[in-house]
């Protein structure tokens, strides 16, 4: 097979698996808030997405999303199956989401900044919409009121997300500029 109908080179192969690593480190580096920790996964997911474009940003997302899921205990509860019941699940969807529209957006030469925050605004809507479904349709008990949904899974992590889209976009902007990508 020619180098060019391969679609992961070496450097993929070892990249890809990187930022699932990262991403799954991540996971344990948290800030404990009421119902959604903040964690450093969406930190490792923007750099994804900018640094390895969107298919292969998406990949190592989608990657630790399976991971967790078969069974490792990756996510900031563990891992399993069931985990596609608790109310933060909606954001592990929207890391590969979101990882690919990044990579997309900075392919397209959208600013890294703007691209993170574009991001960062969809996986809210994401992670919040699966939040309420599971929160007030499918978990026993009285559900959480959509003002107090928002201000646990919007507003709560919301200054934490700004400090790392800037660190995003300062790390990922400056390893594109030394690797040339």
């Amino acid at each position: 097979m020619s180098s060019e109908t391969r679609f992961l080179s070496t450097k993929d192969l070892v990249l890809i698996p990187l930022f699932t690593a990262l991403i799954a480190v991540g996971a344990f580096i948290k800030i404990p808030l009421p119902t959604c920790p903040l964690t450093l996964q969406w930190f490792f997911v923007m750099c994804a997405g900018i640094l390895l474009g969107s298919k292969k940003g998406a990949l190592s997302a989608f990657l630790y999303v399976l991971l967790g899921l078969i069974g490792l205990p990756i996510f900031t509860g563990g891992g399993g199956f069931w985990y596609v019941f608790q109310p933060t699940f909606g954001y592990f969807i929207g890391f590969i989401l979101c990882a690919f529209l990044i990579g997309l957006m900075v392919e397209k030469k959208l600013n890294v900044f703007a691209a993170c925050a574009i991001a960062t605004v969809i996986l809210y809507v994401i992670g919040s919409a699966y939040a309420y479904v599971i929160l007030n349709f499918y978990n026993e008990g009285d559900g959480m009121p959509i003002g107090k949904l928002l201000m646990s899974f919007m507003v709560l992590p919301l200054p934490g997300d700004i400090i790392k889209i800037i660190l995003a976009g300062i790390v990922g902007g400056r390893v594109r500029k030394a690797l040339k990508i």
